[in-house]
């Protein structure tokens, strides 16, 4: 049997909501993250997770205004979070912030070690100095390679929060792991 084409399986993209008016933030987000950003008006926008590649056909990421229908929901859950509601998702919320590498989230592998420690300042800069971002973006862990905890010797992983953007609903937010890959 021949082995089959690479280019044949691969993820091609995947596409993330923002809230109704923040097209421009949630560019923003995807610039912190090391992804080019291509706006072409329309429907949605691109970031290329590679800044230096521009295929619309894999390693992409899309966002595009959450629907009436998804906004109106999580409107309506978000006013709906109260008493024993609330207190299970704000433990289970805790638990994800303090755990996210247990939760569901994407990654994105970065080229060097130096690129992900720059992208960690800029974040934590981004988050207490944007007043559109502060309280909407943060490091939620940082697992260096020769810490305890990490999950291997042989990759740097860092969890982005944020809120701006998500694969699901927006009201709990989306994590995403930045990562470095030790040279062999």
């Amino acid at each position: 049997m021949a082995a089959p084409d690479p280019a044949t399986r691969r993820i091609t993209h995947a596409e993330l909501v923002h809230r109704p008016g923040e097209r421009a933030l949630a560019a923003r987000v995807f610039e912190l993250l090391g992804c080019r950003v291509k706006d072409r008006g329309g429907h949605w926008f691109t970031a290329f997770v590679d800044p230096a590649v521009e295929d619309y056909t894999t390693n992409t990421l899309y966002a595009s205004e959450v629907t009436p229908g998804q906004w109106a929901f999580e409107q309506t859950l978000a006013g709906r979070l109260t008493g024993d509601l609330a207190a299970t998702a704000d433990v289970w919320t805790a638990h994800v912030r303090a755990n996210p590498q247990y939760s569901f989230h994407f990654g994105m592998r970065l080229p060097t070690r130096e690129a992900l420690e720059q992208a960690i300042v800029d974040i934590e800069a981004a988050a207490k100095s944007d007043p559109e971002l502060a309280g909407r973006i943060s490091i939620s862990g940082v697992y260096r390679p020769e810490d305890p905890g990490a999950a291997t010797d042989t990759m740097m992983q860092v969890f982005v929060h944020t809120d701006v953007l998500a694969c699901g609903l927006l009201t709990f937010g989306q994590h995403i792991e930045l990562q470095w890959h030790v040279p062999r």
